[in-house]
């Protein structure tokens, strides 16, 4: 949990009496300033690389069939241009 500005110097002046000022500070180096600073947890980690994971499955699924729809296509017309060169030829001659 983050502590706002106000509650660590809260804090300080509380306890700057009875710990050293040094201690202190590298106590309060424990508590994240600001929510960024919070680390973040392995179960909180493994839960987003899950679902990163997930979605790249399904963004490889994607292009899989994107792919195999371009090779048709690309098969086709390798098949389809010089069966109509021919027939055009023929037609004109």
């Amino acid at each position: 949990m983050a502590l706002t500005n106000k509650n660590r110097t809260a804090i300080y002046n509380g306890l700057i009496d009875i710990i050293e000022e040094e201690a202190l500070e590298e106590m309060l180096t424990n508590f994240p300033a600001r929510e960024v600073d919070e680390p973040v947890t392995r179960d909180y980690m493994a839960a987003q690389m899950s679902d990163l994971r997930g979605e790249m499955t399904q963004m490889e699924s994607r292009l899989q069939d994107r792919l195999a729809t371009q090779t048709r296509w690309m098969v086709a017309m390798i098949v389809a241009a010089p069966t109509v060169t021919v027939a055009l030829q023929a037609y004109f001659t």
